[in-house]
């Protein structure tokens, strides 16, 4: 059995985000996501291209692989460079939704605001993603940021991702989507974006991704709960 894969927080490209944090300027999330990639010996084996759909304007789901000693970051720069490599130039090559907050510090009964408050939408804006709160922690944060992707929808020339399951996914086991969701992919399917599913797993000491057949909006807009189905064709790429 191979050792697991080991790929922690890449704290010196983090720190190299510095100035865009400061000045709340873009970098090159091409860049950015290619160089996580080169820290992964071997690559990953990335399969299903062959089931993306022809234009770029759709919705990249994916399940939210993290574990300790695998950073979220890892699965996900991975994913950018896949849609870059399939279709081309164009930064950034995926437009990611990300929690941009942290539970609170607690010490004893005393309550103190999270330093990642701060940081993380910095650290959003900086890689061109779209900040969202924990579930339920600050909902007009959120609704702003999902007001703002339903209105760029229509122009979005690259894959907007999304991680249905939100932090509480871990490596191996699927849980069900964050709440409200499956209501933004409904929305999204209106403005004509398709959900493209994705699996991502680990295998022989290297991580698997596979694309799985795209998710029409027609299903979409005819199932119960778009977010739920969503995960029923990422859980059947990870089986």
């Amino acid at each position: 059995m191979s050792e697991p894969i080991s790929y922690p927080v890449p704290w010196r490209l983090i720190f190299n985000l510095w100035p865009n944090m400061l000045h709340r300027t873009p970098t090159s999330v091409d860049a950015f996501s290619a160089s996580i990639c080169a820290l992964h010996h071997p690559p990953a084996l990335i399969t299903g291209f062959e089931n993306l759909p022809r234009s770029p304007r759709f919705v990249l789901a994916a399940n939210h692989y993290q574990r300790p000693g695998l950073w979220i970051m890892h699965p996900a720069s991975v994913l950018t460079q896949a849609i870059r490599q399939h279709y081309g130039t164009g930064d950034p090559p995926v437009r990611w939704m990300v929690t941009a907050n942290w539970p609170p510090v607690r010490l004893g009964p005393l309550r103190f605001r999270s330093p990642g408050d701060i940081l993380l939408p910095r650290v959003a804006d900086a890689l061109a993603c779209y900040p969202v709160s924990f579930a339920k922690a600050n909902p007009a944060y959120t609704a702003r940021s999902l007001r703002r992707i339903l209105r760029e929808a229509p122009n979005l020339n690259r894959p907007l991702g999304i991680f249905p399951e939100g932090v509480a996914g871990t490596a191996g086991k699927l849980t069900e989507p964050i709440p409200g969701v499956g209501r933004l992919l409904a929305h999204l399917a209106k403005r004509g974006l398709p959900v493209q599913p994705v699996g991502i797993l680990e295998g022989e000491g290297r991580l698997i991704v596979r694309f799985g057949p795209t998710i029409v909006c027609a299903a979409l807009l005819a199932a119960p709960d778009a977010a739920k189905l969503a995960m029923e064709e990422i859980g059947r790429l990870v089986e």
